[in-house]
């Protein structure tokens, strides 16, 4: 198993986590990185309000709609959205295709699609779990922060709170803290 280190970017819904996310992929790739999984942006419409979510495989740049809040796309429904079933496969196979690819693996996000009915990018949460993931950004929503924490047990998580104030900032101390190695110490066998 690698040594896996998990960072877990949560905030309140629309607080800018996924601006966050898309700022340290940058930083990350401008520091010679490679970044995988998907970004999850919001669609907004012409009066300024989320009408939808984007998927954008961050590998190669395409991107698909998940959900739309407008329009029945007959998949699963969670709330005002309605998610489009290929659309969410797209996204877990990007996810999939950059395990073991990349320098950085990004998830946005898990949210109650996957810990409430294991569907949506829910396959990642065990290979992560499972260490396989050596470094990886996960987005979730704070109030499901605790279910998630305890479903990536036993690898190592480093919590980052977004907030209105930290917004700005925090890209790059996520980024220093994803790359940090971990210290261990291992007893001396004898």
């Amino acid at each position: 198993m690698k040594e896996a280190r998990l960072g877990l970017l949560t905030g309140p819904v629309g607080v800018g986590k996924t601006t966050v996310a898309e700022r340290v992929v940058g930083l990350a790739q401008r520091q010679g990185l490679v970044c995988g999984g998907v970004l999850a942006p919001a669609m907004i419409n012409s009066c300024g309000q989320k009408a939808g979510i984007w998927g954008v495989d961050i590998g190669t740049g395409k991107r698909r709609i998940l959900a739309r809040t407008n329009r029945d796309l007959g998949g699963p429904s969670i709330g005002p959205y309605s998610f489009d079933a290929s659309a969410l496969s797209w996204a877990a196979d990007a996810v999939d295709r950059s395990i073991g690819a990349c320098d950085l693996l990004v998830v946005d996000e898990i949210g109650k699609l996957e810990l409430w009915r294991g569907i949506g990018l829910a396959p990642v949460l065990s290979r992560l779990a499972a260490g396989e993931v050596e470094r990886a950004l996960i987005l979730v929503r704070e109030s499901l922060l605790s279910e998630s924490q305890a479903r990536l047990s036993p690898v190592e998580q480093v919590v980052f709170q977004v907030c209105e104030e930290n917004r700005g900032a925090l890209a790059s101390g996520i980024l220093s803290e994803l790359l940090q190695s971990r210290k261990t110490t291992h007893p001396e066998v004898g």
